[in-house]
């Protein structure tokens, strides 16, 4: 329940102006807000494949990077602890991060999709991705911005994926489809897809 208490700012008793402050948010009210916003109850729990088993904590897939002569290196995290691996990608020039994927691993599609939801819950700022069906995964949001960064957030399976690029030599879209074929080729044991 959001609680909203108005406040008084102003300078003298005849410059009061009303303005509204939330006093106090749970984790779970920005969850629900963030389920609403993107409508989760309509498409929860649903999938465009049938999974044979769910997909085991896996290293990052190799992925073809087009990073126009770029040179870069990589560094790969894991927490087991949070079924979660990390690649980050930088250059070595400079040592800016150019690329950052993550990948958590859920018991099941429904908690892979919540982790979705509650990505989009912990932003700082409110950002309206776009819905992006067909690109990768069961469900899929992107967001590009004119300052070269994109970002993909699909789920697959029981796989949450978060694809953010910093810069326009990479592609996060590209880098989606690759991470995707890779997610559904374990998914449906279907070697050599």
């Amino acid at each position: 329940m959001k609680i909203r208490l108005p406040v008084l700012i102003g300078v003298g008793a005849a410059a009061l102006l009303p303005i509204v402050i939330p006093l106090c948010c749970s984790g779970d009210e920005f969850l629900d807000d963030a389920m609403e916003r993107y409508d989760f109850a309509s498409w929860a729990g649903t999938t465009n494949a049938i999974y044979v088993s769910t997909v085991p904590m896996m290293d990052v897939p190799t992925i073809s990077l087009p990073t126009n002569g770029m040179s870069t290196f990589a560094k790969i995290t894991s927490d087991p602890e949070y079924q979660e691996k990390r690649l980050l990608i930088f250059s070595p020039s400079n040592r800016i991060q150019l690329m950052e994927i993550k990948m958590n691993f859920a018991t099941n599609v429904l908690s892979a999709q919540t982790e979705l939801m509650q990505y989009f819950a912990d932003l700082t700022s409110v950002r309206q991705h776009s819905v992006t069906n067909g690109l990768a995964g069961d469900r899929c949001y992107c967001l590009t911005l004119s300052n070269g960064f994109s970002c993909v957030e699909f789920t697959r399976n029981n796989v949450f994926v978060d694809i953010a690029t910093y810069t326009n030599s990479l592609s996060a879209f590209d880098i989606a489809v690759q991470l995707d074929a890779a997610i559904l080729n374990v998914s449906t044991n279907a070697p050599g897809m």
